[in-house]
C-alpha cells in the first residue's frame, strides 16, 4: 500500500503527469504481438525496446533523485529514500540500492552519465558501474581527471556490459591519468594481495547424507591455476546413441576436481582413454597446452615495476607477484613490447598448438565470436583462410572459437577478417556491418 503525502497538492508545472499518460497510451496502442514481427524488424525492435527501458528507467531515477533532495521519503515515515524505493516500487534491497545511488551520484554531479542514461546510451546497470568507480576515486584526484574518467567510462558502454565497465574502472586513472594511475594501480595491488593471501582457506565438512560440503576463498591467481587444470578436464563428453553428456557443469567440475587429484596420486599425466561410462570424467587435453597459465607481462612493468600483469580472465596482478609467479612450472610469461601485440612464432603447421595457441588466447582471450564468454580452454583454433585454400597456422590467420560458434562459421558462412587493430571482426552472410569483438574481461563457467 503506497503511503501518500498529506499535503496540499503541488501544481505539475513540467507536465509529469500528462507525459506520462502519453506514455501509458501509447503502451496500451503498440498492440503488436512479437510474433507477427518479420525477422527484419524483430532484432532492431527489441534493441530499440531495451534503449527505450533504459530512457524510462533514467526518468525515474530522477524523480527519485527528486524525492530524496525534498525528503519526502522522510515525512512519509520511511528511514530513507532507499527503503521508501523499495516500498513503492516492491523492489529487493539491491534493486533499489542501484537506483538510488545512481539518482544521487547524477544529482551530484555526473551529468555525462546522466545524460547518456536519458538518451538510452547507457542501462541502470552500466549507470551504476559508472557511478560507482567514479565515487571510489580517491578524494585527492582533480575533479578534471574525475570528469574526463567518467566521460571514458560512457564512452566504453557501446561495447562492455556492467560487470566489464567495473574491471576496467579499477584502471581508469591508468588510461585518463597514468602519471598518477599507475602507480597507484600498483600499490593497491600488493596491499589487496597481501590481504588476500591472508584471507585464503579450504573447509571439508561432511553432510551426513554421503557428501561432503567444500568451502573455500582462494587468491585470483591460485584460482586461475586451479582453473586452468579443471576446464579441460571438465569439458563434456562427445554426444553417443544415448545423447549428451548428461552432466551439469557443476557435475563436471567436481568430476574434474577428483580426476586431478586421482592423477596427482598415482603420478600419470597423461590423460587415460575415454571412459564409456556416460558419468565418467571428460577426459582430453588443451591442444597440448590445457594446464598452462599465461601471465601477460608489459616489458615496462619487468623493468622499472610500473603497471601490472594480467591472468587470462583479465584479473591483474602486480608486477611484484608476476615476477614471482613467472618461474613457476604452472606459468608462462608473456611479455609484450609496444602496442602490446601478439606475434606470430615459429614455423607453419597444421594445428593452433604450442606458442600458437598461445598468442591466440593473449588476442582472443576466448571464443572470439561477438557475444560469446566460452574461456579458452573450451575453444578450438580456427583457420581464417582454410589450409586447403592455401592458409597457414600462423596467429594472423587464427581465431579462437567455442564448438558451437565453429559449427555457426562454418556452416553459416560467415567471413572473419582481422581489423588493423588485431581485433577479428565477423561479417555475416549477405554482408553487413562487421562485428567487433572486444577484449574479455570475465568469462562464466557454465
Amino acid at each position: 500500500m503506497s503511503t501518500a503525502l498529506h499535503e496540499p497538492p503541488v501544481t505539475d508545472t513540467g507536465g509529469l503527469d500528462a507525459a506520462l499518460d502519453r506514455l501509458a497510451v501509447a503502451l496500451d496502442e503498440a498492440g503488436v504481438e512479437p510474433w507477427q514481427v518479420p525477422d527484419r524488424d524483430l532484432a532492431a525492435g527489441a534493441v530499440r525496446c531495451g534503449r527505450l527501458v533504459s530512457r524510462t528507467t533514467a526518468l525515474l531515477t530522477r524523480l527519485l533523485g527528486e524525492v530524496d533532495t525534498r525528503d519526502l521519503a522522510l515525512r512519509t515515515g520511511a528511514c530513507s529514500t532507499t527503503a521508501w524505493t523499495r516500498h513503492e516500487l516492491n523492489l529487493i534491497p539491491r534493486e533499489a540500492r542501484t537506483l538510488v545511488g545512481v539518482a544521487t551520484a547524477v544529482r551530484g554531479g555526473m551529468a555525462v552519465t546522466g545524460a547518456a542514461f536519458a538518451a538510452g546510451d547507457v542501462s541502470l546497470g552500466q549507470a551504476a558501474a559508472i557511478t560507482a568507480t567514479i565515487g571510489e576515486l580517491p578524494e585527492d584526484v582533480p575533479s578534471e581527471i574525475r570528469d574526463r574518467a567518467e566521460s571514458e567510462l560512457v564512452a566504453y558502454a557501446d561495447r562492455f556490459d556492467s560487470a566489464q565497465l567495473t574491471r576496467l574502472g579499477q584502471h581508469i586513472l591508468t588510461v585518463v591519468a597514468p602519471e598518477i594511475g599507475e602507480a597507484r594501480d600498483a600499490a593497491a595491488l600488493e596491499r589487496q594481495e597481501l590481504q588476500t593471501r591472508r584471507r585464503r582457506e579450504l573447509f571439508f565438512t561432511p553432510d551426513g547424507h554421503g557428501t561432503v560440503f567444500v568451502r573455500g576463498r582462494l587468491t585470483d591467481e591460485a584460482a586461475a591455476i586451479i582453473r586452468a587444470a579443471l576446464d579441460p578436464l571438465a569439458r563434456p563428453l562427445p554426444a553417443t546413441a544415448d545423447g549428451p553428456d548428461p552432466r551439469t557443469p557443476g557435475q563436471r567440475r567436481a568430476d574434474a576436481l577428483e580426476e586431478l587429484a586421482r592423477r596427482a596420486l598415482t603420478g600419470h599425466t597423461d590423460p587415460p582413454p575415454a571412459a564409456a561410462d556416460p558419468g565418467a570424467v571428460a577426459r582430453g587435453g588443451d591442444h597440448g597446452s590445457a594446464t598452462t597459465v599465461v601471465v601477460t607481462i608489459p616489458l615496462r612493468t619487468l623493468t622499472d615495476g610500473l603497471g601490472y600483469a594480467t591472468l587470462p580472465d583479465g584479473t591483474p596482478l602486480s608486477a611484484g607477484a608476476a615476477r614471482r609467479r613467472a618461474c613457476d612450472a604452472e606459468i608462462i610469461p608473456a611479455v609484450l613490447g609496444t602496442g602490446s601485440a601478439a606475434l606470430d612464432v615459429g614455423r607453419a603447421q597444421r594445428l593452433f598448438t604450442g606458442a600458437r595457441r598461445r598468442a591466440l588466447i593473449l588476442r582472443d582471450l576466448g571464443c572470439a565470436f561477438p557475444g560469446c564468454d566460452r574461456p579458452a580452454s573450451w575453444c578450438d583454433g580456427h583457420h581464417i583462410l582454410a589450409v586447403a585454400h592455401g592458409g597457414s597456422t600462423a596467429v594472423d590467420n587464427g581465431v579462437l572459437l567455442c564448438g558451437h560458434h565453429h559449427h555457426v562459421v562454418h556452416e553459416g558462412g560467415w567471413q572473419i577478417v582481422i581489423a588493423d587493430d588485431g581485433v577479428p571482426e565477423f561479417i555475416p552472410h549477405p554482408p553487413s556491418t562487421p562485428l567487433g569483438r572486444p577484449a574479455a574481461i570475465t568469462a562464466t563457467d557454465d
